[in-house]
């Protein structure tokens, strides 16, 4: 076998390396089918080096779909994947991205121009990619579509209504995601205080300039709101759907209120719900030139196709670090990086181990699918509990010498 290639542009791969290993574990308690083609979804970063090269080991082929904002924002990396042995990656001429794998005949033509007769195939899904197309996919390909996993909440929300026949393991909600959704909220706070020094000569800290909100009270949103406070930001508003998220912040000092008030009250949000953070109509009373950052993908945090195409907001101008829309009626709106993840435009990394839960918590579920060890049923469910300890516990005794 070939030595895996775990660095792009890093000095050194030894924390890849431990990455890698601990990756391999988890893939060698199974003896996957032969002719396995695996259609992964995933971002662009040198951090999922270990991962990529461990799911290109176990399929006869790995397809690599890589995610629209990481990947235009890092295409070197991609030459890099292109390295790898059975590892096919998608490249942008392939016009098989997000918007167009919506259209059911793209996702089949391109599942299609990958198998062989004797083929099956898994879909491991980021964002919900193939959410528009799978119940024609499952009846295109009855024999050899074994299933499907989905890393992300706003992912399985697309997926939500559709007519599954294979199962559709999602691993969204794991408690062991938690700590990597909290390393995420790190990176994007430091980001966007980056992006605003270098673009704007603003610091995220400067109270007389920026008024800071936070939209989502999950594991993003109290992650963000944490290293704000980090950054010595005490007047935080915090706005959410489900009121019951809100109640254990007036007791941190933490002030609590809806998105109306926080539009009217702050031009620095942070969005962190995954799915349509700002209504069109607050947009089109803003007082104010707003500033925003996102934790996923403007697509979906904030419906920019959308917005744009109902003449809610009309494109400025900007470059890789921000651009710049204008409203109805005139105010400037800022979506840092472009409204993708704050740290979508920079090379970086988790800074340590924990994205490797989560990605060994994805390709569990979708081996389990392929080897069929696992009594899935047709439709969603959750990875279970038992395999999630047995994770965490093998990342504990791998890189903390747990015992």
């Amino acid at each position: 076998m070939s030595q895996p290639i775990l660095t792009h542009t890093y000095y050194s791969d030894f924390f890849a390396a431990k990455g890698y290993d601990f990756l391999k574990q988890i893939a060698d308690q199974f003896t996957v089918p032969k002719n396995l083609v695996i259609f992964s979804v995933m971002h662009c970063y040198e951090g999922s080096l270990p991962y990529i090269n461990v799911l290109a080991e176990v399929a006869d082929k790995l397809v690599f779909i890589p995610k629209s904002a990481t990947a235009l924002c890092n295409q070197d990396i991609t030459n890099t994947i292109r390295q790898l042995p059975h590892c096919h990656v998608i490249g942008k001429d392939c016009n098989c991205g997000k918007e167009q794998l919506k259209d059911p005949e793209t996702a089949e033509h391109l599942i299609r121009s990958h198998l062989d007769s004797d083929s099956q195939f898994l879909i491991l899904d980021h964002g919900g990619y193939f959410s528009h197309a799978i119940e024609h996919i499952c009846e295109t390909f009855p024999d050899q579509c074994l299933g499907i996993t989905e890393l992300t909440a706003n992912g399985l929300y697309k997926y939500l209504n559709r007519q599954l026949d294979r199962p559709l393991v999602t691993v969204s909600h794991l408690s062991i995601k938690a700590p990597a959704d909290y390393e995420a909220s790190e990176c994007i706070v430091h980001y966007s205080d980056q992006i605003l020094r270098e673009e704007f000569g603003l610091k995220l800290n400067n109270y007389e300039f920026l008024k800071i909100g936070v939209i989502g009270a999950g594991n993003l949103g109290q992650g963000v709101i944490k290293h704000l406070k980090g950054k010595a930001i005490s007047q935080i508003l915090v706005a959410d759907m489900d009121p019951r998220r809100l109640t254990h912040f007036p007791r941190n000092g933490v002030q609590v209120g809806s998105i109306e008030r926080m539009v009217t009250e702050c031009n620095m949000i942070f969005c962190c719900t995954g799915n349509g953070a700002l209504p069109s109509e607050l947009l089109d009373n803003l007082s104010d030139s707003l500033f925003i950052a996102t934790v996923t993908s403007a697509d979906d945090e904030l419906k920019l196709p959308q917005l744009i195409a109902s003449g809610t907001l009309t494109e400025v101008g900007g470059n890789r670090l921000v651009r710049e829309y204008r409203t109805r009626n005139g105010q400037s709106l800022y979506l840092l990086a472009g409204g993708e993840s704050a740290n979508t435009p920079f090379k970086t990394g988790m800074g340590d181990p924990t994205l490797y839960l989560f990605e060994a918590a994805h390709m569990l579920a979708g081996l389990q699918i392929a080897t069929r060890s696992q009594p899935f049923k047709p439709g969603i469910q959750a990875l279970c509990e038992d395999d999630e300890k047995h994770i965490a516990e093998k990342w504990l005794r791998h890189f903390y010498r747990y015992h």
